[in-house]
C-alpha cells in the first residue's frame, strides 16, 4: 500500500464539465431534506424553553427524530426562534411528514418572511405529494420574485428532481414552461437538464441535442458537450463546440473548453493552436503553460510562466497573483511561487497562504510556513483549520519530527474529532513510529463511521499484514477494500503482499504484476522483486529493479536491495 501524493496544487482547466455540469447550488437545503442540519446553537434566557431546546438537540443527536421533531415544533410554537422551526421542517421532510413540513415551514416564513430555503421545501412538499400544478403555484408564487434571472431555471429543475417520482418531476417542469414562454428550444435544453439529474442519461444526451439543434447558442453547446464527456462520446462533444466556434459564437471559456478535451483525447497540439486564437490573458497563459507542462514542454511551459509574470494589465490582480504562484510551483519554481501566493489578497488568500507555507517548507524555511498556518488557523474556517493542521503536520514530519506532528494531529483531533483526514493522517504517522495500536484505532473509528471507506479498509489491511501476524484478519480487510475500488493499484499491491505474507507468493505475483503496470511506485515494484526473488525468477526481478534505479534512496527499495542482496 502506498499513500497518493497531497503536497502538489490542484491543476484546474477549463473542461466542459467543470463548466456546465456543476449544478448551480441554487438549492441549499435539499441535502438536509435527508440528513437534518445541525441543531440551533441560539439561547434563551427561559429555563423551561432552553430544557426544551436541550431535550429536542439530544433527541435529534441520538436520531430519535420522531420525538426530536415533536420537540422542535413545541420549542417554534413557544419562540421567536426561526430555527427551531426550520429544524420541525427539515426532519419532517425526513419523516415523510409533508402536512408537518407546511406547519414548520408556515411558522418559519412567520419569523423570516424572506427565507429562500423555506419556500424551496414548500415546494418539495407540494411535490413529494404528487401535487406538480400546486408546486409549481408555490415555486411562482413564493421564489420566483426573490430569484436572480439567472438562477431561476436552474433552481427550479434542482427541485422538480427532488420530487422522488419522475413522473411529477417531468410535469413540474412543462407545467413552468407553459407559464413561462421561452425561446424555442429552450424547453428541450430545461428537459435535458431535468433528465441528468433524474439519472435518465440517454435521454438527458437526446434532449440535448435536439436544444443544440433548435438553439446552436452556447448555453446549449456547453450543456450538449458536458454530457457527451461525460457519457464517453468526445467527438460529438467537439463536434457541437467545434460548430458554435465556427459560427463565431464562441467565448473564450467555450474555446478553452475545447482546447480541454484536444487535451485529453492527446490531440495537444490542436489543443495548444486553439489557445493561440485567443486573447493571451491570464486564463489563456496559465492554461497553456500547465498544458505545456503536461506534454513535458518544460522550456515553452516556462517562457508561458514569464508571460504571464509580466502581465501588467490582468484586470484581476489577486486571480493573476494566485495563478502566476500555482504555475510557478507546478514548475517548480518554488522561490517565485513564495512570491506570488504572498501577493493573493481577497477570498483567495487564505488558500494562497496554506500553498505559500507549503512551499516555504519545500525551500528549507519551516518556521516561516508553521508560522503562515498557526496564523492561518486562526482566522480561518473549519475546512482552513483542517488543511493548515494537515499541512503543518507534514512539514514537521518531513523535517524530521515525526513525535511532534503526532502530538500536533492529537491536539486538532481534539478541536475536529470528526475530521477523517486528519485521522488517516496521524494513523499514518502511527505507523511509522510503530504505534500500531493507536493506527489501528484510528483507522477503524474511520470504517466504523464509513464501513466503504476503501482507502481506510486497506491502510488497516496493509499495516496488520506488514506490522503484525493477523494476516486471515488482514486478507478480509483488504478483499473488502478490493471489492469497493477493484482497479486500484495501491489495493492490488495490498492484495498481493499479503497472499505473499500467507505463504502464496504465486498467487500474489499476479496482483502486484497487475499493480506495478498501472502504477510503478517505489512501494509496489519493492513488493513484485521480492516476490519474483522468492520464486527463484532472480532475471525477471533484476530486470525491475534496473528498469527503476531511480527509486535508490526511497527506504523500502532500499531496504528490499539490502534484504536480497542486491547491488
Amino acid at each position: 500500500m502506498h499513500e497518493p501524493e497531497s503536497d502538489k496544487p490542484t491543476i484546474l482547466l477549463a473542461s466542459v464539465s467543470q463548466i456546465k455540469l456543476i449544478t448551480v447550488a441554487a438549492v441549499l437545503f435539499l441535502a438536509a431534506c435527508a440528513t437534518p442540519g445541525s441543531p440551533p446553537d441560539r439561547l434563551d434566557p427561559d429555563p423551561a424553553v432552553e430544557q426544551l431546546r436541550q431535550r429536542a438537540q439530544e433527541a435529534y443527536e441520538l436520531r430519535d427524530l420522531p420525538v426530536a421533531v415533536e420537540l422542535y415544533q413545541q420549542l417554534m410554537r413557544q419562540t421567536e426562534d426561526s430555527s427551531a422551526a426550520r429544524q420541525a421542517a427539515e426532519i419532517s421532510a425526513a419523516l415523510d411528514d409533508w402536512e408537518g413540513v407546511d406547519e414548520a415551514v408556515a411558522r418559519w416564513l412567520e419569523l423570516e418572511p424572506e427565507a429562500q430555503s423555506a419556500y424551496q421545501l414548500r415546494v418539495i412538499a407540494e411535490l413529494r405529494r404528487g401535487r406538480a400544478e400546486s408546486a409549481v403555484a408555490r415555486f411562482r408564487t413564493g421564489l420566483l420574485p426573490r430569484l436572480d434571472a439567472e438562477a431561476v431555471w436552474p433552481t427550479a429543475v434542482a427541485l422538480f428532481a427532488a420530487a422522488g417520482n419522475p413522473q411529477v418531476a417531468e410535469r413540474a417542469l412543462e407545467e413552468l414552461l407553459r407559464a413561462q414562454p421561452a425561446a424555442p428550444g429552450f424547453g428541450l435544453l430545461q428537459q435535458s437538464r431535468l433528465a441528468w439529474q433524474l439519472g435518465q442519461q440517454a435521454r438527458a444526451l437526446d434532449l440535448a441535442q435536439f436544444a443544440f439543434d433548435e438553439l446552436g447558442d452556447p448555453a446549449s453547446a456547453l450543456w450538449l458537450a458536458g454530457i457527451a464527456d461525460q457519457l464517453d462520446q468526445p467527438e460529438r462533444a467537439l463536434a457541437a463546440l467545434r460548430t458554435v466556434r465556427e459560427l463565431g459564437r464562441a467565448d473564450s471559456a467555450m474555446v478553452m473548453a475545447e482546447s480541454e478535451m484536444l487535451r485529453e483525447q492527446g490531440r495537444s497540439a490542436e489543443a495548444l493552436a486553439l489557445l493561440e486564437t485567443l486573447e493571451q490573458d491570464t486564463e489563456v497563459l496559465y492554461i497553456s503553460g500547465a498544458l505545456l507542462e503536461d506534454i513535458g514542454r518544460m522550456s515553452a511551459a516556462g517562457a508561458a510562466w514569464q508571460r504571464l509574470a509580466l502581465l501588467t494589465d490582468s484586470g484581476d490582480p489577486d486571480r493573476h497573483a494566485w495563478l502566476t504562484g500555482v504555475l510557478a510551483e507546478v514548475l517548480q519554481l518554488d522561490r517565485e511561487a513564495a512570491t506570488w501566493y504572498s501577493r493573493v489578497g481577497g477570498a483567495a488568500a487564505p488558500q494562497a497562504k496554506l500553498r505559500q507555507a507549503i512551499v516555504l517548507a519545500r525551500l528549507g524555511r519551516a518556521v516561516e510556513a508553521q508560522a503562515l498556518l498557526v496564523a492561518l488557523r486562526e482566522r480561518g474556517g473549519a475546512d482552513l483549520r483542517e488543511r493548515s493542521w494537515l499541512a503543518e503536520g507534514q512539514i514537521l514530519s518531513d523535517t524530521g519530527k515525526p513525535e511532534q506532528a503526532l502530538a500536533l494531529y492529537s491536539n486538532a483531533l481534539a478541536e475536529m474529532s470528526e475530521s477523517v483526514d486528519l485521522l488517516y493522517a496521524r494513523a499514518m504517522l502511527a505507523v511509522r513510529l510503530e504505534q500500531i495500536e493507536l493506527a489501528e484505532q484510528d483507522l477503524r473509528t474511520i470504517i466504523q463511521r464509513d464501513p466503504e471507506n476503501a482507502v481506510a479498509l486497506n491502510a488497516l489491511g496493509y499495516t496488520l499484514s506488514d506490522r503484525t501476524d493477523r494476516q486471515h484478519e488482514a486478507l478480509r480487510l483488504i478483499e473488502r477494500a478490493l471489492a469497493l475500488d477493484p482497479e486500484n493499484p495501491a489495493i492490488q499491491d495490498s492484495m498481493g503482499w499479503v497472499l505473499f505474507r500467507l505463504g502464496q507468493p504465486e498467487a500474489a505475483l499476479g496482483w502486484l504484476s497487475k499493480a506495478a503496470a498501472a502504477e510503478a511506485h517505489p512501494e509496489i515494484v519493492a513488493h513484485l522483486v521480492e516476490v519474483l526473488w522468492q520464486l527463484g525468477r532472480s532475471t525477471e526481478a533484476m530486470e525491475w529493479v534496473e528498469r527503476h534505479r531511480e527509486f535508490a534512496g526511497e527506504p523500502i527499495f532500499d531496504d528490499m536491495l539490502r534484504r536480497l542482496g542486491i547491488e
